[in-house]
């Protein structure tokens, strides 16, 4: 009969078999699941780049945002997340990640770029806003190169749609700044629409994204005008014209100031054909809605009773600013002014202010600071004591803290750029007529 150390040992013997045998079926599942999961991955991280070029032969990785300094490519937008070379050189496969969205969480895409430099396709990959561009708009760039010249933004989601923009437009930037593919040419047409917001603000959010509609275009309607801006707050116009073999932008505010610009943004209204600039001058006349009835309404309720008003002229005030107003309030002269700055989801609002000769603020008011404040509810805001703030502010003393909200960003910047451009319109109409038009 065997003793107790003889089956203590036995026992120890087969449990150290088992774990043997345990350990060698890991291993071997190991063994031959390992390519399995390696290649399970590989599919993965390949699936979207197959998707926007199917045709590939293979993708060689040649940069990584997490391992930037492992690459040779130089100055890579953050937004380019990797960047991969199709093996028998079709182009290349490039995912994106841009929070320049409507919620700020990432919008990711992947698109290829061919040989000759134009994309032959697109994919989203994560799209967390609730403002849908639409399903069509990723395809509408096929075919464009770096240029996008045919690439426009979404009525209503021009935060995502430019957001998508200007991710792909940094996926060429990172290929043609290091010799990849070449770069596309823009036409006249788009360096000047994208000047026409450098130089009348009031078409553009605080971000420079425009914010216009475009009226079509009746076959021999126009002359010269070959596209028309429309100014979503009611500010103004733009214009796209050709005289000759030359291209020009008009732009055109609400009192009737026409200011021309050429190809390389140099000023040329003393010498543009004057029928061009009637063209533009006309049509803005003809299509400017008049908001003085209400504008006078609200800055009558900042005076005296009684008070006089005298509707001014913008002179070359460029920005949000709708009406202008010199205000005869008993032996003191005032100016009124509306601003029109574009605020929560690019909403215009309206902002009033009341100038003494100075041009120091006296009162400010606004039809509606927040936006859809029964649904937006995270801001703080005393409204009475937050309109105080602004009064004895000029354009030398105001910074733009005083028009900070708490949990407010679109407010806030809305009220920066209202107080920034009624500044600016108080300077203008000072330099033209001294307060004595």
């Amino acid at each position: 009969m065997p003793d107790k150390k003889t089956g203590f040992a036995a026992s120890a013997l087969v449990l150290v078999l088992i774990f043997a045998v345990f350990a060698l079926v890991l291993f071997g599942i190991n063994i031959f699941a390992a390519p399995l999961i390696e290649a399970n991955g590989s599919a993965q991280q390949f699936a979207p780049l197959y998707s926007v070029m199917p045709e590939a032969k293979g993708f060689e990785l040649i940069y990584d945002a997490n391992d930037s300094a492992a690459s040779a490519l130089v100055d890579v937008p953050e937004t380019v997340q990797a960047i991969y070379s199709e093996t028998s050189g079709l182009g290349y496969a490039i995912r994106l990640s841009t929070t320049q969205g409507y919620t700020k969480e990432p919008i990711e895409l992947t698109i290829a770029i061919d040989a000759e430099g134009k994309i032959s396709g697109t994919e989203l990959t994560a799209y967390p806003d609730t403002k849908d561009f639409g399903a069509d708009y990723p395809g509408s760039f096929i075919g464009q190169d770096s240029a996008l010249g045919d690439v426009g933004l979404v009525a209503g989601v021009t935060y995502s749609s430019s957001a998508f923009k200007n991710a792909v437009s940094d996926g060429f930037a990172a290929l043609i700044g290091n010799g990849l593919v070449g770069a596309g040419v823009k036409s006249d047409a788009q360096i000047l629409t994208e000047l026409s917001v450098q130089v009348f603000t009031g078409l553009a959010n605080r971000d420079g994204v425009a914010q216009v509609e475009e009226p079509e275009i009746a076959e021999g309607q126009f002359t010269f005008i070959q596209k028309i801006m429309k100014a979503l707050n009611g500010s103004g116009f733009a214009f796209v014209a050709k005289d000759g073999e030359s291209s020009y932008l008009l732009i055109a505010n609400v009192s009737g100031t026409v200011r021309v610009y050429d190809i390389e943004g140099k000023d040329v209204t003393e010498t543009a054909n004057a029928a061009m600039v009637e063209e533009a001058s006309s049509y803005a006349a003809a299509n400017t809605v008049s908001t003085a009835d209400a504008e006078l309404k609200k800055l009558r309720t900042m005076v005296s009773e009684g008070a006089e008003f005298t509707a001014l002229s913008l002179g070359d005030a460029f920005n949000s600013v709708t009406g202008a107003y010199r205000i005869a309030d008993g032996e003191t002269t005032l100016y009124g002014f509306c601003a029109r700055p574009y605020a929560y989801s690019n909403q215009p609002i309206a902002v009033y202010f009341v100038l003494d000769e100075n041009g120091a603020i006296v009162s400010m008011a606004c039809d509606e600071i927040i936006l859809f404040g029964e649904y937006f509810t995270s801001y703080e805001l005393d409204e009475s004591q937050y309109k105080e703030g602004f009064a004895g502010l000029t354009a030398d003393s105001f910074t733009g803290e005083q028009a900070l909200i708490s949990g407010a960003t679109a407010s806030t910047n809305a009220m920066t750029v209202a107080t920034e451009d009624v500044f600016a319109a108080f300077q203008a109409i000072s330099a033209t007529d001294g307060g004595n038009n």
